[in-house]
């Protein structure tokens, strides 16, 4: 089966980090036994001009392309892509829409009215993928896709557990807790800040010393680092370059995942964490409570609320040694899983 593989990013040499994500889905559709060809925005800009150029070009490409060549029309951020094709898409033979978190749910007035106004031609028989079952109901609920439509989970790519393994954290007599998001409050950087506030106070509730480390980025960036300043346990670290990510996760103990967002579809940099045998500090909702396991992979705690999230942090550090959450991913969250997914989810839509 050749399947055309549409996104407005990929990853490129001026933007490496750039969508990353869909570079994972056309490996793992390439070891599903697939034929892949890409139709993609070109990502090699370095300033908003340059952007929106290559975004015209990209449009001009939607526009003018031949879709009859191919089995699958495989679409990612459908409300970005749908403008050119807007009155054709209906027409498109088997086309399969990948559901990412901001297409459904988003906060930006903007953003949301670009994303209602995309549904109104979205054809009605086409197939659904999305990252978690939580997201699943979210998309079902929002676009009223009924029993007819097929629609499946997988995981956008997975985690290459290859490149994200567990190595030897340098032995200190410290427990470090991680927190790699974002530092807006949706992504709980107000519940991180509190923490770097307390953090005397709970290493004597512990009786271990505990530090924290924030990587900085951000919209909100500036306002979260000055209040960090006032604490001498909390380390800055620049942003990494995906690949080097892994160095992160393994200088670490626990991975702190605070989100407050309802777009939180997936949360990959959680199963990152995890890949490198890391322990997770997430909120119980979203899709986090699907492989944040207590006991087992992390522990979850209220939404929002830091007393509680306190509390999770200080059962993780007594159940330090317990954990097995890289034994999930490779399950259900790798590359391999999400390969071997896309057998199954082809083999059932082309019957």
């Amino acid at each position: 089966m050749n399947i055309l593989l549409i996104n407005n990013g990929y990853p490129s040499s001026t933007n490496p980090q750039y969508s990353t994500y869909i570079k994972s889905i056309e490996e793992c559709l390439r070891d599903a036994g697939m034929e892949v060809d890409l139709l993609v925005l070109d990502t090699n800009f370095k300033g908003k001009v340059s952007k929106y150029f290559l975004y015209l070009k990209f449009f001009v490409k939607l526009l003018l392309f031949r879709y009859k060549e191919y089995d699958f029309i495989y679409i990612n951020n459908y409300p970005y892509c749908f403008f050119p094709t807007m009155f054709r898409i209906k027409k498109f033979k088997n086309i399969i829409i990948h559901w990412h978190g901001t297409d459904i749910i988003s906060s930006g007035l903007l953003k949301r009215t670009l994303n209602n106004f995309s549904y109104r031609f979205l054809p009605h028989n086409h197939i659904a993928i999305v990252p978690s079952d939580y997201f699943k109901q979210e998309v079902i609920e929002r676009l009223g896709i009924n029993r007819f439509n097929k629609i499946f989970v997988s995981p956008s790519g997975g985690v290459d557990i290859l490149k994200f393994f567990n190595s030897k954290k340098e032995v200190t007599d410290k427990i470090i807790l991680g927190f790699a998001s974002s530092l807006t409050s949706a992504k709980g950087a107000d519940i991180i800040s509190e923490l770097g506030q307390n953090l005397s106070f709970l290493s004597d509730r512990c009786n271990v010393e505990i530090a924290l480390k924030v990587i900085a980025y951000g919209a909100e960036k500036e306002y979260y680092l000055d209040r960090f300043k006032s604490s001498s346990e909390v380390t800055i670290e620049k942003p990494f370059p995906k690949e080097e990510m892994k160095n992160f996760y393994n200088s670490i103990d626990i991975f702190l995942f605070p989100t407050k967002r309802k777009a939180e579809s997936l949360g990959l940099v959680g199963l990152e964490a995890m890949s490198c045998g890391k322990p997770v500090v997430g909120t119980n909702d979203f899709a986090l409570k699907e492989y944040i396991i207590p006991g087992e992979t992390g522990e979850l705690f209220e939404l929002g609320n830091y007393q509680d999230f306190e509390k999770a942090i200080i059962r993780t550090i007594k159940n330090l040694g317990n954990y097995k959450p890289r034994e999930l991913v490779i399950e259900k969250y790798s590359k391999g899983a999400v390969g071997q997914q896309y057998k199954e989810i082809f083999n059932a839509i082309s019957k």
